[in-house]
């Protein structure tokens, strides 16, 4: 009794010198199976599942063992168990693993032989390489369970950093559109400030070739060359409007454009804040689940 007092007075020490240790207490009581009640270990892992905690503390048990672990009616039994620091002989490890919600819980009785159970009664600290053996295991299993965890978390982290690249590239080609539509714009309106000139310009030739017309109504010829000259004038100057009217909504639409790409702009640097504040969230529970490996000691 003063040997378990002790054991989990260090224990409890240890976590309070410690606030990042975890500490997975092995409780050694007697407890029932299939060939009665008797001295017993027992360690609950948070996390994990029934599955691979099974399988893992199958392959732990037979470390070191040509023997193979077998299942008889719901208790895991390994009868040549080797572990020289609980035993100098080969034993037999009998265990039963229940899944309750958020833990596994192992329970294990470790036979020298048919009535001899490893227990602190024996005192010849068998039961302290005992408590190391399941601890070491539990420790072992849980860090598996943490690391699995962190790898969620970081992978998590990493969607989070992806999605906020892809709003920055998305305001980057917004903003890339309103320059490229502003340099459009003044290109549209130097044409049509062209056009507006070479239309006056026109505008004075058809004046003129009108006039030509009335002075040739005498000679038919001459009068339909004038007429000829005419139209194409006032060809070139519907030609002309036409191109200013093509000109002018292409205009309206690239501000239709730019107003769209400046809504785009806004509405990603709102959601880029949101984003970057779930990306320092989630950095936390990474680094809170990097602590919580870290201290599986």
């Amino acid at each position: 009794m003063i040997r378990l007092v002790m054991l989990t007075g260090a224990l409890f020490l240890s976590f309070i010198l410690s606030a990042q240790s975890v500490v997975l207490p092995v409780e050694e009581a007697p407890r029932s199976f299939s060939k009665g009640t008797y001295p017993s270990f027992q360690v609950d892992i948070p996390g994990g599942t029934l599955k691979d905690i099974d399988k893992s503390w199958q392959k732990h048990i037979a470390s070191g063992s040509k023997a193979k672990v077998e299942l008889v009616s719901g208790e895991l039994v390994l009868a040549g168990a080797v572990n020289s620091n609980i035993a100098p002989a080969p034993f037999t490890i009998v265990s039963k693993l229940v899944d309750i919600p958020g833990y596994v819980r192992i329970t294990a009785w470790f036979m020298l032989s048919d009535s001899v159970f490893v227990s602190r009664e024996l005192n010849n600290d068998q039961d302290l390489a005992t408590q190391k053996f399941v601890r070491d295991f539990a420790l072992e299993a849980y860090r598996d369970v943490v690391k699995t965890e962190l790898k969620k978390e970081e992978a998590a982290l990493k969607v989070l950093e992806k999605d906020l690249d892809n709003l920055i590239k998305e305001e980057d080609k917004a903003a890339k559109k309103i320059d490229e539509n502003k340099r459009a714009i003044q290109r549209a309106n130097d044409n049509i400030a062209t056009g507006n000139a070479d239309i006056q310009t026109v505008s004075y030739k058809i004046s003129s070739q009108k006039e030509m017309v009335e002075k040739t109504s005498a000679d038919k010829n001459a009068n339909q060359g004038a007429k000829k000259t005419l139209k194409e004038l006032e060809n070139s100057k519907k030609s002309l409007q036409k191109g200013n009217e093509t000109e002018a909504k292409s205009i309206t639409k690239m501000n239709a454009e730019i107003r769209d790409a400046e809504r785009t702009i806004a509405d990603s640097k709102e959601k880029q804040n949101l984003k970057r504040a779930d990306i320092e969230q989630q950095k936390k529970k990474v680094a809170e689940v990097s602590d919580k490996l870290n201290g599986i000691k």
